[in-house]
């Protein structure tokens, strides 16, 4: 008579972030409420998202959507927000 095996699989499962999804998570930061994501808002966003350099994502996302360079993504502006939450989407975040 064969042996029966039984098998356990612990790997974890991964699932992608959506639009949506990311679009909620950027606005949850926005704690002062005015609208506009500061750079340590923005760095605490990408910390959630498990980004091990936050302060660098910040920076990168900064430069390409602050174009009036005050600092701030203004997440009022759909073009702002999508071109942010795009840019999320390309670094691949997960979670579990």
């Amino acid at each position: 008579m064969g042996r029966k095996v039984l098998v356990f699989n612990n790997k974890s499962t991964s699932v992608s972030y959506t639009k949506e999804q990311l679009k909620k998570i950027f606005e949850s930061y926005d704690v002062d409420g005015d609208g506009k994501l500061s750079w340590e808002e923005l760095r605490k966003a990408f910390k959630h998202l498990g980004s091990r350099w936050g302060s660098y994502r910040t920076e990168k996302v900064l430069r390409l959507v602050d174009s009036n360079d005050d600092g701030y993504i203004d997440i009022n502006i759909e073009e702002k927000l999508n071109k942010l939450v795009d840019y999320a989407l390309e670094r691949g975040y997960t979670f579990e």
